[in-house]
């Protein structure tokens, strides 16, 4: 049941299998049907009023000086957060209430307005921009992973995908890839109490990447909001993938070569990701190595979802020549 609020004159409506069908320009799957029915996304448009103050809130926003920009800079923070996700995972398991859920970063939800479709809306399903962003993810796992032997999600974080991962595909070996050891333990703690199996936690540096660890023989490698972190520097990352040549690249990330910049809202995502130093240039470097051969673009596209600030989950997959 949809709670009341003071905007009840407003329309509220229901994200559908249809409207995906159109956000991702696929049909989606028996099994990505059910999900959505077993997570139902609600919203509601916004007042004139919200809207104007919303845009206004993100201008200011992009325009405080003191706005903390991502980078090599910021490794304590991630190791703090990971570190509390940690911690809260361990008083779970002496209760006994351990679910994927458990482990979701708390940095979803934050923000009472998220982005659909180029536009601003409210969100009145519980936990909505997480389940928003896991349609994205699980199509894709859906889709491309769930015959892969091998997977490794580099910038793993919690390992929260990893689990959901696991329901899609039971038999692949998983890797959960970070530069904050706590995730490194996280991953241990669940493979150690029988939450997980088949998982293991591995520290990778995307500013330094180990090209001694080796990625097994017709491995799918994906990243999930993580690359953002990186900025301009994602050429040694790159070059690893290229040296490594995984059977399949997968990334959900900020693509500002994707979005509109005649768009307002499109703009100021775009603008954000550069004050905030997120991902840049990684798409064009893509379709540079396309143009020499070495590799193969298979998906490039927007799905039109996002957080307050960008619209962050941008797709492209791709392969090694």
């Amino acid at each position: 049941m949809l709670p009341e609020n003071k905007f009840d004159t407003l329309e509220k409506k229901q994200l559908t299998t249809a409207d995906f069908d159109i956000l991702f320009q696929d049909h989606l799957s028996e099994f990505m049907q059910k999900r959505l029915e077993l997570h139902p996304l609600w919203y509601r448009e916004l007042s004139p009023d919200e809207y104007n103050q919303t845009l206004l809130k993100i201008i200011q926003t992009i325009l405080n000086p003191h706005l903390v920009s991502a980078g090599e800079h910021r490794f304590d923070d991630w190791e703090k957060g990971w570190s509390e996700n940690f911690s809260e995972l361990m008083n779970l398991l002496a209760a006994g209430n351990v679910q994927i859920d458990s482990i979701v970063p708390r940095y979803f939800g934050k923000h009472e307005f998220v982005r659909l479709n180029k536009s601003i809306v409210k969100p009145l399903s519980q936990n909505y921009e997480y389940h928003a962003l896991c349609m994205i993810v699980d199509w894709l796992f859906d889709q491309y992973m769930r015959e892969s032997d091998s997977i490794y999600e580099f910038g793993c974080g919690t390992g929260y995908h990893l689990l959901r991962l696991r329901t899609i595909n039971p038999s692949a070996a998983l890797y959960g890839l970070d530069w904050a050891p706590a995730s490194q333990k996280i991953i241990s703690l669940l493979v150690d109490n029988k939450y997980a199996s088949n998982i293991y936690g591995q520290r990778f540096d995307y500013y330094n990447p180990d090209m001694t660890f080796r990625l097994n023989k017709n491995a799918a490698v994906y990243t999930v909001a993580s690359l953002e972190q990186v900025g301009t520097n994602h050429n040694k990352f790159i070059d690893y993938l290229l040296d490594n040549r995984p059977a399949l690249c997968i990334h959900v990330e900020p693509i500002s070569e994707l979005l509109d910049e005649n768009n307002l809202v499109d703009y100021l995502s775009i603008a954000y990701f550069r004050k905030r130093n997120y991902l840049s240039g990684f798409l064009t470097r893509l379709l540079e190595l396309e143009r020499m051969d070495k590799i193969r673009i298979i998906k490039k596209q927007r799905t039109y979802i996002g957080s307050l600030f960008i619209e962050g989950h941008s797709v492209i997959v791709w392969a090694p020549r």
